[in-house]
């Protein structure tokens, strides 16, 4: 697979944007590299009239739909915000309120699988949202004040047994093994969740 090809795969997977040395560490190759192969992506989606775009802000880079297809992927969120959450979305967004505001790899660890297309899922539901924060080099993402809304609450404290829950022991021995091994980005490879 062409460096174009993967570039295109982590841009879409990710929907987040990238710097080209984030990119060109990501891939070890050189900085270079990176550009060149972007610049042939950008080309060959403009030619293909392609509903996809590779943008340019600053340093950064995101794979985004083109501006005439809006109402198409405005009707798509709408679809999907009103559907019910799956139980792999409730199970994230349980650990969100309760051991929130945390990591990817953190929720990745104590859920034992993949979570990027869930965590896509709810922050276009504006049940959670990405924090500025960072640990572990990762975004931080925590629960908005949409999701307690919908609940009725004032506070994340008001859920039930939430103390017991947020302290539970076994939770944190999890969170302790992510701690003690060194911290590997997750590779686009890792199974992909198609039920959110």
């Amino acid at each position: 697979m062409t460096l174009e090809r993967n570039l295109e795969a982590v841009l879409f997977a990710s929907a987040k944007p990238y710097t080209i040395a984030r990119l060109a560490q990501m891939f070890d190759v050189a900085s270079e590299d990176i550009q060149n192969a972007l610049n042939t992506l950008s080309e060959r989606l403009e030619q293909s009239g392609s509903a996809l775009q590779l943008q340019k802000n600053g340093q950064e880079f995101e794979l985004t739909t083109r501006s005439d297809c809006a109402d198409a992927v405005s009707k798509a969120v709408q679809v999907e915000a009103q559907a019910e959450l799956s139980r792999p979305a409730l199970e994230a967004l349980t650990i969100l309120a309760y051991r929130g505001p945390m990591t990817r790899p953190e929720l990745e660890q104590i859920r034992g699988v993949q979570s990027s297309m869930i965590l896509r899922n709810l922050l276009l539901r504006g049940l959670i949202e990405q924090k500025e924060d960072t640990r572990l080099g990762q975004a931080v993402y925590a629960i908005t004040f949409d999701f307690l809304n919908h609940l009725g609450l004032s506070s994340v404290e008001a859920l039930p047994d939430y103390e017991a829950l947020r302290s539970h022991t076994s939770i944190q021995d999890v969170l302790k093994q992510l701690e003690e091994v060194p911290v590997q980005s997750h590779s686009v490879s890792d199974s992909t969740e198609l039920s959110v």
